[in-house]
């Protein structure tokens, strides 16, 4: 015996996920425009790198490789080695004039060992300028070239900035319309299940219902050999307690039997008029006895009426 089929899906759990698909779309299409306005600056970030800085990088990195050169070295190795030999120069004449001062010819011989040892600290002296210049035009050159490396490296960190923005708006957009539409499918996988639960335990239901009625139908256990405790139910009794018991149409409530319209009498009447039952429901061998009884106690009756006594059993 079917309980029908699935009960319809519930609107409202319908529009929850219409809404969350439809939310994850709207955020999917602001992400969208976010993104447009993301990937405008990164155009605009670029073309600026392009036009204005890339220039000056590449000049700034060509004076970095022509910087330490074998003359540049030279060159400033000549400049230090002069201005040590100007100087020293200008210091002896210096000496020069001081020993004239003093009465004392400049190129006597002590004035000369003095002048010789002077020459000496002044060759020196020039040596080391010149390597001292040429180890700095190195360094420059070196420095010159890490931040030509380092300039190129971070160069390009606005438009990476801005594409980053932009594609972090996209992921957002689509990762929110993904959301939404799994929520949907959760949404409405989760009612079906609910649906499908319910009319399992419908079905189910439904099927104990039809079991025991097919067993009624079929055949049950009626055998004297098999019944203990026999009592007459005496004459009339029958027919009183059919007569007692009120009979209406009626339906099952929604979730109960098979939610029909029936007719019949109510197991608290049958149980007040007969004994039998518990009061909520009642037992097919009962009703069958019960109706049987009745039966013959008006077969009797009517018997009676044909011999002229006109006697009421159920009076």
């Amino acid at each position: 015996m079917g309980g029908g089929s699935a009960p319809p899906p519930d609107p409202n759990m319908g529009y929850a996920a219409l809404k969350s698909a439809q939310t994850g779309q709207q955020m999917l299409d602001w992400m969208k425009e976010q993104a447009q306005v993301t990937n405008a600056w990164a155009e605009q970030d670029r073309a600026r790198y392009q036009d204005t800085f890339v220039p000056l990088q590449d000049q700034f990195i060509q004076e970095a490789q022509d910087y330490n050169t074998l003359a540049r070295r030279n060159t400033e190795a000549q400049r230090a080695t002069a201005d040590v030999e100007q100087a020293a120069a200008a210091r002896q004449a210096q000496q020069d004039r001081d020993l004239m001062a003093r009465g004392i010819d400049p190129r006597s011989g002590r004035a000369a060992t003095a002048r010789e040892r002077g020459a000496v600290d002044t060759a020196l002296a020039a040596a080391g300028a010149g390597n001292m210049a040429r180890r700095t035009t190195e360094a420059t050159g070196r420095g010159m070239r890490m931040e030509a490396i380092n300039l190129g490296q971070g160069g390009a960190v606005n438009p990476a900035t801005s594409m980053s923005l932009s594609n972090s708006a996209g992921a957002s957009g689509f990762g929110g319309a993904m959301r939404g539409l799994g929520q949907q499918s959760s949404i409405l996988a989760q009612q079906h299940q609910q649906q499908l639960g319910q009319w399992r335990a419908n079905q189910d239901r439904m099927g104990a219902i039809g079991g025991a009625l097919g067993s009624v139908a079929g055949a049950f256990f009626s055998d004297e050999n098999m019944k203990t405790d026999k009592k007459p139910v005496g004459r009339g009794a029958a027919l009183r307690a059919v007569e007692d018991m009120p009979v209406e149409t009626w339906r099952y409530k929604d979730g109960v039997a098979d939610e029909g319209q029936h007719i019949g009498t109510y197991a608290q009447d049958f149980q007040s008029a007969t004994g039998a039952g518990d009061g909520t429901k009642i037992e097919v061998q009962d009703a069958i006895g019960v109706i049987t009884g009745a039966i013959q106690d008006l077969s009797a009756e009517v018997k009676d009426l044909k011999a002229g006594r006109g006697m009421r059993v159920a009076a």
